[in-house]
């Protein structure tokens, strides 16, 4: 399915440039799999070059799935993808044929059409996240008012930690007037 849409794979990952973001997905086993007992879960994630230039970083030349701005379990999505457990008992082609079309409906096809940071947005999925990735989106994209009403919640909430507002949009590359 991910070759379909044109993904490529490494190890078990999946990812593909679009215009100046990449889409990645993500099979993360469970450290107490054991023999033929074991679950996994499922992330996905895009990574823009706009929020690290904004940064004065560059896209690595390979990019692994920590690199996302945006990283989400796929049950933030569809609880049903929560965590997927295998045993010997499990139909393992029907598992897969299964998530297969859950995670191509779901993830793949809403991003076919994502080029930009500004094509996220059709997503619906930039609140999916708290905090640093949605400041920082509606700041590139000229949306400061947002960017700072977020940061400023940010702060509030984590004051007992020595947050500030200053302190955080200096820690996203921010700069408001």
């Amino acid at each position: 399915m991910f070759k379909k849409h044109g993904f490529k794979k490494s190890g078990l990952n999946f990812l593909r440039r679009r215009g100046t973001v990449e889409h990645h997905f993500n099979v993360q086993l469970s450290q107490w799999n054991q023999g033929p007992n074991g679950h996994f879960y499922l992330n996905a994630g895009v990574m823009f070059d706009d929020l690290l230039r904004l940064r004065g970083q560059e896209p690595p030349k390979s990019v692994k799935y920590y690199h996302c701005q945006f990283r989400i379990r796929m049950d933030a999505l569809d609880p049903q993808l929560r965590q997927i457990d295998i045993d010997q008992n499990t139909d393992v082609p029907s598992v897969a044929a299964g998530l297969a079309e859950r995670i191509e409906t779901l993830f793949v096809v809403p991003l076919n059409t994502v080029g930009s940071t500004k094509d996220f947005l059709a997503t619906g999925w930039v609140d999916k996240v708290p905090w640093e990735f949605p400041a920082m989106f509606h700041y590139v994209l000229g949306n400061k008012t947002e960017a700072r009403r977020i940061i400023e919640l940010m702060a509030r909430t984590f004051a007992d930690r020595g947050c500030t507002f200053q302190s955080l949009a200096r820690d996203m590359s921010l700069v408001f007037d």
